[in-house]
């Protein structure tokens, strides 16, 4: 064989051979990315209902007895004979229409009634210290109730079969107005909840309940309340 040639294939031969090294070198030192963080927090704008409850979002009419109608879609509008008449309120927040919140009002019961119609929040990853909060305003024109309810025990919407039953949701978390009186908000206000008193973590619900005693058409408290962009915040 040519020497020059022999000498060439030599060469040749120990540059493949280095660039296997190398690539070997290369892929041996090569570790897999760690796998994305998933965020536990989530929003809810309420849009629509529609919208929610394909989130997960539930809801249930236990008043007693019940209307024909229960959380529903926030409702502004100007009515009456003169046209001139403000029906509900406005969304806290909204990008197409002032009706993008969710609302509910006397007409869950029927009558003199028991009101207690419940907002339930989907399955939700939850332990000590994680924060949610949402904005609530009422219309101002009789006295209205809210109450924040916690399941940490399980993943369901249970609240019971009837209008003082609370189900599977054993902690109450806030109740706004206790005494109807006037301590109802009639702007929009945020409220802020820290989670406390669960152990490890959980999949829980939160619960939101229109639950008035002496409600509906014919009672003496009931009128409308609304709530717009809550936010859950894992911590």
């Amino acid at each position: 064989m040519n020497k020059q040639l022999y000498l060439s294939l030599t060469g040749l031969t120990a540059l493949v051979l280095l660039i296997i090294s190398c690539e070997k070198d290369f892929k041996a030192d090569e570790k897999p990315a760690p796998p994305p963080v998933v965020s536990k927090s989530y929003k809810e704008a309420f849009d629509t209902v529609a919208n929610a409850s394909k989130k997960g979002w539930v809801i249930i009419n236990n008043s007693d007895p019940a209307g024909p109608t229960a959380w529903r879609q926030g409702r502004f509008e100007y009515g009456g004979k003169l046209g001139d008449e403000v029906v509900g309120f406005p969304a806290y927040s909204a990008t197409f229409s002032q009706n993008e919140y969710v609302s509910v009002d006397m007409n869950c019961g029927q009558g003199a009634a028991v009101l207690s119609a419940w907002l339930i929040s989907p399955p939700t990853d939850m332990k000590n210290g994680d924060q949610f909060t949402f904005y609530t305003r009422t219309k101002g024109d009789y006295a209205d109730r809210l109450q924040v309810w916690l399941n940490t025990q399980t993943s369901n919407a249970f609240v019971g079969k009837t209008a003082i039953s609370t189900g599977d949701f054993t902690t109450k978390l806030l109740d706004i107005n206790p005494d109807m009186g006037t301590d109802y908000p009639v702007v929009w206000t945020k409220y802020t909840i820290t989670l406390a008193g669960i152990t490890g973590n959980v999949k829980g619900r939160i619960a939101f309940r229109y639950f008035i005693e002496d409600g509906g058409p014919g009672g003496s408290y009931g009128d409308q309340v609304g709530i717009d962009d809550f936010e859950f915040v894992s911590k």
